[in-house]
């Protein structure tokens, strides 16, 4: 497992995870597009905060950079967002902040 930067586009890294294609499968819950083409074969996802009051998802290539993002009021939503996308349960995120781990 390669880890993610413990800061991203200068936000703090909280969470991330490596996606396995042989586990995680893109359910199409949640589209995302960039310059109008829709985006699939991420590498990783990284939960990341600005300021401890929200956070974003950062969709990952295989470099930790940053693709695409969705913005949450919480890392539960944040997490909430990833499993309806790619399956990943809360306990397959690795913390670096882990008071911020949802109970």
């Amino acid at each position: 497992m390669t880890e993610a930067p413990r800061s991203m586009d200068s936000a703090v890294v909280v969470a991330f995870v490596q996606l396995d294609p042989a586990i995680h499968k893109d359910t199409g819950a949640l589209r995302l597009y960039a310059e109008g083409a829709l985006q699939t074969g991420f590498h990783g996802m990284a939960i990341a905060t600005y300021d401890l009051e929200s956070f974003y998802l950062f969709f990952c290539n295989e470099d930790w950079e940053t693709e695409n993002d969705t913005f949450h009021d919480s890392v539960s939503e944040a997490i909430d967002t990833a499993e309806r996308k790619f399956g990943v349960h809360l306990t397959q995120w690795h913390f670096y902040l882990e008071e911020l781990r949802p109970a």
